[in-house]
């Protein structure tokens, strides 16, 4: 039987002599830049000669491999909430949740339940969205290196003032930008 060691990146089970992990893909080796030896990846030291070496760089998923949402346009967002008396705003609320659950590849926004709490406290619950989804929306941005707009404060202070129409309308603006910058061919 072979021996094995786990994945530095996954830490799934790998042959001690395995130079890519099979199951994420990750090179688990390289060569110490100091002696040339082969190492672990995630060494920052070398086990050969002693020599220090730099950390590695954070791998990071590549935006065209993430599951994007759907970009709505902003005036006709707005004009279909206006026809609809409101429900399209739920239905979008709604497909937030969900897209933001599929793109980070969790389960942190329960968007059914969302939206039964927000009819069954007459709304408040909204409140609580508008500090959810925005926050999610920013790890994901951060997830991924880059610099999030801070929409938490923003759409919680328009929520509260009656203004969580537009507040949605924000929030939906910076999901354009962001589905924007994960595909190429929608840039």
């Amino acid at each position: 039987m072979d021996e094995m060691r786990k994945c530095p990146f996954c830490m799934a089970e790998i042959p001690t002599e395995a130079k890519v992990c099979k199951a994420c893909n990750a090179t688990v080796v390289k060569r110490c830049p100091l002696c040339a030896e082969e190492i672990v990846a995630t060494a920052k030291k070398c086990r050969y000669c002693g020599g220090m070496i730099g950390a590695p760089e954070p791998v990071k998923a590549r935006r065209s491999d993430l599951p994007c949402g759907d970009r709505r346009e902003i005036v006709l967002t707005l004009v279909l909430i206006f026809v609809t008396c409101g429900i399209y705003g739920l239905v979008v609320m709604y497909r937030i949740g969900d897209e933001l659950n599929r793109h980070q590849g969790k389960n942190q926004i329960n968007a059914g339940m969302d939206l039964l709490l927000t009819f069954l406290t007459c709304g408040l619950w909204a409140i609580y969205m508008m500090v959810k989804y925005p926050q999610a929306l920013q790890e994901i941005i951060k997830a991924e290196g880059d610099t999030p707009s801070d929409l938490v404060l923003p759409c919680l202070i328009l929520t509260i003032f009656g203004l969580h129409l537009v507040a949605v309308l924000i929030l939906q603006n910076e999901l354009n930008k962001h589905w924007d910058a994960h595909l190429p061919s929608r840039a």
